[in-house]
């Protein structure tokens, strides 16, 4: 087999092998979302793994695994009506640059599906952790928004906290 032969051959091996691969759907783990997913959208799932990682996939869907068994997701006959039902405050803390600074409010959120669309009960109460900056200060040399008051008359106070618990 002449160089060019060998050349072209492993040219197009490797080009098939990107098409088979690319080819591939989403892998449900990271397409179903089990607070917005529809049960009716595709995905796939992996049927056996190797050291390189999946030997073979098959079609399924968010609502429906391979195996039959159900999963939490939204039927496409209900739309989420998700109201906020709580907000705390679990931290605040100061993003300083140079010539200003950020008062950075941390809140624990939780919100309630009122239509009870998701299949399974435990997805009809989202909890998430938001951080908002809900004030500022414009000034020269590291200005703190840890104390005083902010360009919006905020009283600015920190406790230092970045995370909900």
């Amino acid at each position: 087999m002449s160089a060019l032969c060998r050349r072209s051959f492993v040219l197009f091996a490797f080009a098939l092998t990107f098409l088979t691969f690319s080819a591939y759907g989403q892998e449900c783990n990271q397409v179903c979302d089990p607070y917005s997913s529809s049960c009716d959208e595709y995905c796939e799932e992996c049927t056996w793994f190797t050291v390189d990682g999946c030997g073979a996939w098959v079609g399924v869907t968010c609502g429906e695994g391979r195996f039959g068994n159900s999963k939490p997701c939204i039927p496409d006959t209900c739309t989420p009506n998700w109201v906020e039902t709580s907000r705390v405050t679990e931290g605040t803390y100061d993003g300083r640059s140079w010539n200003g600074c950020t008062h950075h409010v941390v809140q624990e959120v939780t919100r309630q599906d009122y239509n009870q669309c998701n299949t399974h009960s435990a997805f009809w109460t989202q909890v998430t952790c938001e951080d908002n900056i809900d004030d500022y200060k414009n000034g020269c040399c590291y200005p703190s928004c840890c104390e005083g008051t902010g360009e919006n008359n905020t009283q600015l106070e920190c406790n230092g906290v970045h995370s909900c618990s």
